[in-house]
C-alpha cells in the first residue's frame, strides 16, 4: 500500500488543536491503471489523434471511484510534449467518461501545445 497525502482546505481547520481524521472507503476495483491507460489510448487515437497516449492513471476517490489518466501528446521529435488534457475510466466497469465537448478540448489544447513547441 502507497502513502497518501490529504490536503485540507478551509478557515475551520485553522482553529482546531487537534485533528483526528479516519476514513474509510469501500470501493470494488475491477479494472487496474493499465487497463484504463490502455482504453484511454484506444480511444484517444481512434477519436482525436494518433499522436496522443494515456499517461500514469491516478486513483481518485470522490462520488465515483476512477482512475484520472492524463492524455500526452507526443512528437516523434521531441517526445513527450505534454498533457492536453484528463479522462476518467470508471474502476468498477472500465466505462471511459468521454463526450464530444471534450473530444474537441483535448484536440485544441493539442494544437495549442505544437504551436507552442
Amino acid at each position: 500500500m502507497t502513502q497518501t497525502t490529504i490536503s485540507l482546505t478551509g478557515g475551520g481547520v485553522r482553529d482546531a488543536h487537534t485533528l483526528n481524521i479516519v476514513i474509510s472507503i469501500d470501493a470494488t476495483i475491477n479494472i487496474d491503471s493499465q487497463t484504463a491507460r490502455r482504453r484511454v489510448t484506444a480511444w484517444v487515437v481512434s477519436e482525436v489523434g494518433n499522436m496522443l497516449v494515456g499517461g500514469e492513471p491516478t486513483l481518485v476517490i470522490g462520488k465515483q471511484t476512477v482512475w484520472r489518466v492524463p492524455i500526452i501528446l507526443t512528437s516523434s521529435k521531441v517526445g513527450e510534449v505534454g498533457s492536453v488534457g484528463v479522462i476518467d475510466v470508471n474502476v468498477e466497469d472500465g466505462e471511459i467518461n468521454v463526450s464530444e465537448k471534450l473530444r474537441e478540448e483535448i484536440l485544441e489544447n493539442a494544437k495549442h501545445a505544437v504551436s507552442a513547441a
